[in-house]
Order: structure tokens, then sequence, then C-alpha cells
């Protein structure tokens, strides 16, 4: 258990403003770059939407979580690639049903900005280590082939860095997690309302569709509730993530 909480309480020197900059620009063009092919957008922008494999299934797993928590189960969680994913679930009532919902688009942000808070003290070995955990626990209920090596590797890369990195890569890639979940989800909010532009509202089966039937609450109010927590992460996380030094 010491060793544990070595890991968690073990603080390495913050990285340089360039390198801060850079992550958050690679951020938020993937972001963008997953809002181009939600859309249908040339293939060419499929390598760059790799890097938000991430944030899809820690969606997933904000999903799969939720249930759990308000008296539901996870039949299986699966990543069908890295901009999409499927969370089947049962709930015990209508509001863990809502609640289920609502907390796919939601924790990738606050995973983020608890990442960030984590980062402004220097602990980018906890933000690696909680990685490590978080997607073993997302094994747990993997089922296909194709997500079990998206979360072994995604566990893998954590761990590898965690434990022979030098500090320098143990700060980038957690510096790149947290720019990730802080703005990947950007692309899919503005995918969702895209997509009622163009094609109306009914017919549709994301998870805005779904809170609507769920609560009879419009879709639109959800999307925008997302895109205000998404707003309010990133304003808060941006400073704890910016070099002190």
């Amino acid at each position: 258990m010491s060793g544990v909480f070595g890991v968690l309480n073990q603080q390495v020197a913050p990285p340089g403003l360039g390198l801060v900059l850079a992550l958050g620009v690679f951020a938020v063009a993937v972001s963008a770059a997953t809002f181009v092919l939600m859309l249908a957008g040339p293939a060419r922008w499929r390598p760059l939407t790799r890097a938000n494999v991430l944030s899809t299934v820690v969606h997933e797993g904000g999903h799969a979580l939720l249930s759990i928590v308000t008296g539901g189960g996870v039949f299986q969680i699966e990543v069908t690639s890295a901009e999409t994913g499927l969370t089947r679930t049962w709930s015990t009532s209508r509001w863990s049903r809502v609640l289920t919902l609502v907390a796919g688009y939601a924790t990738p942000p606050l995973a983020g900005l608890g990442a960030a808070a984590l980062l402004h003290r220097g602990l980018a070995p906890a933000v690696l280590a909680l990685t490590v955990l978080a997607m073993v626990l997302v094994l747990l209920a993997t089922r296909d082939v194709l997500t079990l090596g998206i979360v072994v590797a995604l566990a893998a890369a954590a761990f590898a860095t965690l434990k022979w990195g030098p500090d320098w890569l143990r700060n980038t890639v957690a510096y790149l997690e947290a720019w990730l979940l802080l703005t990947s989800e950007l692309g899919g909010v503005a995918a969702l309302v895209v997509g009622r532009l163009r094609h109306g509202y009914y017919g549709l089966e994301d998870d805005a569709a779904g809170l609507a039937e769920a609560s009879g609450i419009p879709a639109f109010a959800w999307i925008a509730g997302w895109a205000a927590l998404i707003g309010w992460t990133a304003w808060t996380a941006v400073p704890l993530l910016w070099p002190t030094a």
C-alpha cells in the first residue's frame, strides 16, 4: 500500500510553456477533426481522430459508472471506433436511466478537470496511475476483441510511462490526457447540434435523443448543458495547466 500512495504523491517538475501550448493545440485539432469526421468528412482526418480514443473510452466508462452507482448495471462496454462507442446498461428507475445517459458527455471534461488539478500540484504519476486503474475497470465490462485491444493498449502505455518513463515523458503523456479529456467532447457535442439541424429531431439514437425520451426535456437543453459544462471545466482547468514557473 505504501508503494501505491508513494506513486500517487510523487511529484515531478512542471513542463515548459511551449509543451503545454503544443499539447493544447493538438487536443483542439483532434476535437475539430473528430467533428469533421462525425459529419461524414473526408477519411484523411481519421488518423488524427485516433488520439480521441481515450475520451471515447472515458465517455463509455462514465455511462457504466453512473449506471452502477444508481443501482443498475452494465452488460457491455464496446468501442466501435476512435470516435464512437456503445455501453449496454440496465437501470432501476427513470432517473437512473437519465443520469446514466447524462454521464457520457459529462465524464471526460470532469475527468480532465481532475487531471488538471493533479498536474497543478506536479502529480503527473498520479494521473497515469489513475488512468491504468480506470482502464482495468473498463476491462471488466469488455466483451469484444477491438475494445479489449484498445483498452489494454491505453493501460499499457500509461503503465509503461509511469514505470519506466523519464519525468518529461510522464508530463507529456499526463498533460496530453488532460487536454484531450477537456476538449474532446467539443466535437461530439457540435456534431449533435449539426446533425439535428441537418436531419431534424426524429429517428435519432444518440445520448441527447435518449435523454429527451427518458426525461421529457428537449434534446437541445441537454446539449446546451453539456456545452456549458465543457466550457466551465476548460475555463477552470486551463489556469491549472499553465506553468507557474
